[in-house]
This record gives structure tokens, sequence and C-alpha cells, in this order.
């Protein structure tokens, strides 16, 4: 009898320590399943901090701003797991919906393109563009409180943004290839932008006033080419006229 009980009690005991070491793995699990939640709210909180403390670069729409203010609430609905935070978050909330009604009523759109500077500067402008075009998908798919209209047309907006960053820096890199006379690069250069423009099939000012700039280039270099060419031509004539007076007068003579 002793014995049956203290096996009962055994396997008892070997029960309750797998119950025990069960739901010890899965708060342990759920604690860093929070962790990473938190973590990445967290990432994408400074990334949308990052991106509207640096407008300099690229313009910013309402929309856009919008759309990031909005992220930055979702993240911290999810940061707002942990306990912890809990009302720390409840009035970071607040704060970010007091912006948002801010912006809704004053925030003015800014159309100013700033042309990169150099390579260097296009890259990034570039990267930051495709950043916030991927935002903006991303968005959308999580129900953003923005009419998707809205949304695609900043979509546009950013693609024409990408269209006029690539030409701006292939426009100074024709300037740069004009000013070391490499004839050839310049217009395969400019022969380029203008197949970009004509397949991107964009209606814009500043577009078609680059697209008049390129044209315009490419008439002068071909003229520059005929120019060229013309008195290369008119010394090859002469050197052919010198040797048929030379084989005249110093020729095998006639017999009459």
């Amino acid at each position: 009898m002793l014995i049956t009980i203290a096996v009962i009690f055994v396997l008892l005991a070997t029960f309750l320590l797998i119950i025990i070491n069960m739901y010890s793995d899965y708060v342990s699990r759920r604690e860093q399943d929070a962790r990473l939640i938190a973590n990445k709210a967290n990432n994408i909180i400074a990334e949308c901090e990052e991106l509207l403390l640096n407008q300099a670069q690229v313009a910013f729409s309402k929309t856009l701003v919008l759309v990031l203010h909005y992220r930055i609430i979702r993240a911290l609905r999810k940061r707002a797991i942990d306990p912890k935070r809990r009302e720390e978050v409840k009035e970071r909330i607040a704060n970010e919906e007091r912006m948002i009604n801010e912006i809704k009523q004053t925030y003015k759109d800014s159309n100013t393109f700033k042309a990169p500077e150099n390579d260097a500067m296009a890259l990034t402008q570039l990267r930051t563009i495709r950043h916030l075009r991927g935002i903006l998908k991303s968005e959308m798919k999580s129900g953003v409180p923005i009419n998707p209209t809205l949304i695609n047309k900043e979509d546009r907006r950013l693609y024409v943004l990408v269209l006029k960053v690539n030409l701006s820096n292939l426009i100074q890199k024709v300037f740069e290839m004009k000013r070391l006379k490499q004839s050839g690069t310049c217009k395969t250069l400019i022969e380029k932008g203008l197949s970009v423009i004509k397949q991107a099939g964009v209606k814009d000012s500043w577009i078609q006033e680059k697209e008049d700039l390129l044209n315009n280039m490419l008439t002068g270099l071909n003229a520059e080419k005929k120019t060229t060419a013309k008195p290369k031509q008119d010394a090859a004539q002469g050197q052919e006229d010198d040797k048929s007076d030379l084989d005249e007068i110093f020729g095998d003579k006639k017999k009459w």
C-alpha cells in the first residue's frame, strides 16, 4: 500500500513538474515575443521620427506626414503590451492624435523640388523616396485611416520625384562631359535621358523644361559634329586635288 501511494505521489510530482516547466516555457516565450514586438515597434517609431525630422531632402506632402504619424500610433499600441509602459504609451498616443489634428488643419503642401548637388545626395534622396513608397504600401495594407485615393496620389508623386532626381543627376553629368569635351558620352547620356522621359509619360512643367534643355543640347551637339566634320572633309578634298595636280605635273607624259 505504501509503495502504491509512493508511486502515485512520484507520478503526481512528475506531472506537476512537467506542468510547471510547460507554463514556465510559455511565460518565457510570451515575454520574448513581447520584447520582440516592443523592439520592432520602437524601431518603427524611431524610423518615422527620423524621416519627419529630415524633410529637407525630400518634399513631404500632408498625406505623407499623416501616414507617418498614424504609423507611429500603430506602433505605440503594440508597445502597450508592456504593462509598465501603458500610461506612457497612452500619453504619447494622445499627443500624436493632437499633432494629427493640427496637421490636418494647418499643414501646407510643398511642391518645391530640391535637385541633388552630387551623386551622394542623389543616392540618399532615392533611398529615402523608395523607403517612403514602401511605407505607403505597408500602411495602406494595414488600413491606415486615410483615403486610398490620396495614398495612390502620393505614391505617384514620389514616383515622379524619383524621375526628377535621376534626370537632375543625369543633366549634371551631361554638363560635366560637355566640359571635358567628351561628346560621345555626352550624346549617349542625353539620348538616355530623353528616352526615360518618353517612357515615363509624365506631364510636369519641370520635366518638360528638362526635356527641352536636353533636346537643345542634342541639337547643339549634332551641329558641332557637322561643323567639325566639314573642315576635315575640305582638308581631305584639298589633299585629293593636290594629288591630282602633282600627277598632272609629274605623271607619265602622254605620247603625241
